[in-house]
């Protein structure tokens, strides 16, 4: 397998992580330049576990990716039960210029992808010209199937399938993956399903992850040699580790979605 600019498109800036180095990614960066990769998206994890925790854990992931020189990409949450705070968040963490996105884990945060609360969510997203990204494969909140209604009722928002239906949804990935404003994240899946999934889904709308960052240990080799397994062609690599994140993960503008 050639090197790209490899992204990792599904990591943690974890709580172990946050509690042992602050905001300092300098061992966290080494981590992935022991395996070639050049950018990472990096989601929350503090915040996804307690409505409490959501300011300071976007605050914190903000400031370790704005430490990073550019490699690690920033994606924010927050949670529908706060209305008018959560979107208010939202455009707190959204800065013109700077790429950036949501993450939403609906199983563990307990919210529905049809909750009315969501929507005013949704649509800022789509103003600000942020990617939203979802924990997917679990019932019953996080199911692709969801995930698809939520972006054929809003076509002209960008939305993550973060886990390809893990490792018994992944049929629904392929499903979900026929709408237009929808990526899918290799990450999770068996060696079987990755080979399926990158057959039947356009090039363009691939992408790949390794949860890296919830603790300490390190499952990029293995993801990263589930895709080497995969026997997918180099323009398609190329298309999954480089072409596809740089243009979906790219800066908003001043004035609204990119």
């Amino acid at each position: 397998m050639k090197s790209y600019a490899g992204w990792d498109c599904h990591t943690h800036w974890g709580i172990v992580w946050k509690e042992r180095d602050g905001v300092d990614p300098t061992t966290w960066l080494a981590v992935l330049d022991s395996h070639g990769l050049r950018h990472a998206l990096v989601l929350p994890h503090e915040g996804l576990q307690t409505q409490e925790a959501i300011l300071r854990d976007n605050d914190a992931v903000r400031e370790v990716c704005a430490r990073s020189g550019g490699r690690m990409i920033p994606a924010f949450t927050c949670h529908p039960a706060q209305r008018g705070e959560a979107v208010r968040e939202v455009r707190r963490c959204a800065a013109p210029g700077v790429p950036a996105a949501l993450k939403f884990h609906p199983w563990l945060q307990g919210f529905s992808l049809a909750d009315p609360a969501f929507v005013p969510i949704v649509e800022a997203a789509e103003e600000l010209g942020l990617p939203v990204i979802f924990h997917d494969g679990t019932p019953t909140y996080s199911l692709p199937e969801q995930v698809i209604g939520l972006a054929i009722r809003h076509p002209r928002a960008r939305f993550v399938l973060g886990h390809a239906g893990l490792l018994w949804n992944w049929r629904a990935a392929l499903l979900a993956a026929t709408v237009e404003n929808v990526w899918v994240t290799l990450c999770g899946p068996h060696l079987a399903a990755f080979r399926e999934l990158g057959r039947r889904i356009r090039p363009e709308r691939l992408l790949w992850g390794s949860d890296f960052g919830f603790g300490f240990a390190d499952p990029i080799g293995y993801r990263l040699g589930l895709l080497r397994e995969a026997g997918f062609g180099e323009a398609l690599l190329e298309r999954i580790l480089d072409l596809n994140p740089k243009e979906l993960f790219r800066a908003p503008t001043a004035g609204g979605a990119a």
